[in-house]
């Protein structure tokens, strides 16, 4: 029975913890609720506006603490109840530094691959001289991830080093954390 339930569990969690970031990106970009193409998502991330209430946007509003914290308690979920069907216990505190970490981790992935679909999306406009909404809609979900770096690489004209630079960023620093993880999960037992 749980050879069936737990690949279902990570299903829907997953799902979710990409609905939500979908949502904490569409609002870091500035990108508003009433936009055809973004609609769908605000529609099913309406959980986040309920948690909004409690947890406050900050930024003018671009940063979503409570997207955040939706992300967090998704990963609090996904662990335990990976753990409660594989018959494992798990301490608290375990559970809030695994969930924290593995958050970090999933969020630097999530960062990446978005930077990789910009980079797709480029060479899928240059190359069929057209852009459609989708495609624009993930460039500009990307442009903030992208802006910081572009201020930092050269201005080579057509040739934009910016993605590259923040791939590897993204990938230096998960790598990092996940070497820290490596480290600090033996110590709390």
């Amino acid at each position: 029975m749980n050879d069936v339930l737990l690949p279902l569990f990570d299903l829907v969690t997953t799902i979710a913890m990409l609905l939500i970031f979908i949502r904490f990106m569409l609002q870091f970009a500035g990108i508003d609720a009433r936009d055809p193409i973004a609609m769908p998502a605000y529609k099913a991330t309406g959980v986040v506006d309920v948690f909004s209430r409690i947890f406050p946007t900050v930024a003018q509003g671009r940063i979503s603490i409570a997207a955040i914290v939706l992300m967090f308690l998704i990963r609090l979920i996904d662990i335990s109840g990976k753990s409660a069907l594989a018959h494992h216990g798990m301490a608290p505190i375990q559970l809030f530094f695994m969930g924290s970490l593995s958050l970090i981790l999933d969020f630097l992935r999530m960062c990446r691959y978005l930077v990789i679909g910009s980079i797709i999306v480029s060479w899928i406009v240059v190359l069929t001289n057209s852009m459609h909404p989708i495609l624009g809609l993930i460039m500009r979900l990307a442009e903030p991830i992208l802006a910081p770096f572009r201020r930092i690489t050269p201005n080579l004209g057509m040739l934009d080093l910016s993605p590259m630079v923040a791939f590897f960023a993204f990938y230096l620093i998960e790598l990092f954390v996940s070497k820290l993880a490596v480290n600090i999960m033996p110590m709390l037992g």
